[in-house]
């Protein structure tokens, strides 16, 4: 082979070594498979912007910086948060059941990773149990979904989004006793949320634009 080929052998290899380092150091492509689009990002927490983008692990870009100075090491996982928040937002929007049910496994693997591996004093946890409640939910696992609200009750006892969710599945149970020790616990313990009050009010009988389960005595409304 002549020093020209052995020479355009030896670069492609440099190329393909490049390529490869970058890869493996998370300096091509997006972070892991979280992939949105700049609408998407929009609607999602201003952390998630970062993990969308090759240099999302680069500490030394002030909008990789901020966030880690936030989350400390736990902003190394968020992609895998981000996605999940990703999948349950597209997921309602799926026509297709089996692709639907595919979307809430991604959310709920991802959460359950994030579970895994972020630490104890994880910012988000009340916010990662509800999320899961949601992944559970749209997989038809109630009872997970249940356990789950109650754990980020547990955690923060006015959550207001947590307490919403549990009400809004025993109502659907036909507990509607349960639903509202869940909302009268959560604001005696200063949640304070509209939702809260308008489900309590719904649970009365005198509630309008009640969640689905609810009576009404006007049209219904969304969660």
């Amino acid at each position: 082979m002549s020093y020209e080929g052995n020479a355009n052998t030896a670069g492609v290899r440099a190329v393909l070594t490049l390529v490869v380092s970058l890869i493996v150091s998370g300096e091509a492509g997006a972070i892991g498979k979280f992939r949105a689009t700049p609408a998407e990002l929009r609607l999602l927490p201003a952390y998630c912007a970062p993990r969308a983008q090759p240099w999302g692990n680069d500490s030394s870009r002030p909008e990789v910086r901020r966030w880690f100075q936030v989350f400390g090491k736990d902003y190394v996982h968020m992609h895998h948060y981000c996605l999940a928040m990703l999948k349950l937002r597209r997921a309602p929007m799926i026509a297709d059941a089996r692709e639907r049910r595919a979307a809430y496994v991604v959310a709920r693997n991802n959460l359950l990773y994030m579970e895994k591996n972020v630490s104890r004093g994880f910012l988000l946890w009340p916010e990662l149990k509800v999320l899961l409640a949601e992944a559970y939910r749209g997989l038809g696992d109630r009872a997970r979904a249940v356990a789950a609200a109650q754990q980020a009750l547990a955690l923060k006892p006015d959550y207001a989004r947590a307490a919403a969710f549990l009400a809004d599945e025993w109502v659907e149970m036909g507990r509607p006793e349960e639903a509202r020790r869940v909302l009268e616990g959560a604001i005696k313990r200063g949640a304070r949320a509209r939702s809260l009050a308008r489900r309590l009010a719904c649970l009365e009988g005198r509630g309008r634009r009640c969640p689905a389960g609810y009576r009404s005595n006007g049209s219904r409304g969304g969660r």
